[in-house]
């Protein structure tokens, strides 16, 4: 079963709107909403080293499906290179599979089969199931912001 695009529209910009407190304690800049390839873009910068983070979402689908989830290199501008995630030794958040980058957590449909196929044992129908808190924008802008936050684990860019 398909989500209408207007519904998808509608839910993005419901959770982008409850998204704008953070956006301006944290100075995370959120793209307009491209209709026509539904995605968006959010820009964060780490406080560490102030690298920048461009993270694409695609939200067709949503929410019957997770977003789409990428990192675009903010100088090459080149979409799901390792060189455009960051690189977090706490955990496997943030993960190389193959040549690319990928956001290994049910959040981002990246990490399904279809896809990268790196968790092909996961079920996109049954992703706020697995996903546990991380079933919306802020949450999942969070969990990004505190790991390039952290000055224990995170170490600037995966290349």
């Amino acid at each position: 079963m398909s989500v209408l695009a207007y519904i998808s529209q509608q839910t993005v910009a419901e959770e982008i709107s409850t998204c704008q407190d953070y956006c301006k304690d944290y100075g995370w800049l959120i793209s307009s909403l491209d209709e026509v390839s539904q995605s968006f873009t959010v820009t964060m910068e780490s406080p560490i080293d102030q690298q920048q983070f461009i993270i694409h979402f695609s939200y067709d689908n949503y929410p019957e499906t997770p977003y789409l989830i990428d990192f675009i290199h903010p100088e090459s501008k080149i979409k799901g290179t390792p060189a455009a995630y960051p690189k977090y030794s706490g955990d496997s958040f943030f993960n190389q599979y193959n040549t690319q980058g990928v956001i290994c957590h049910p959040c981002s449909r990246k990490s399904y089969s279809g896809y990268t196929g790196i968790h092909a044992d996961w079920q996109v129908s049954s992703w706020r199931t697995i996903a546990g808190g991380l079933t919306n924008l802020c949450a999942i802008l969070d969990t990004i912001y505190s790991r390039i936050s952290n000055r224990q684990y995170y170490v600037g860019r995966m290349v």
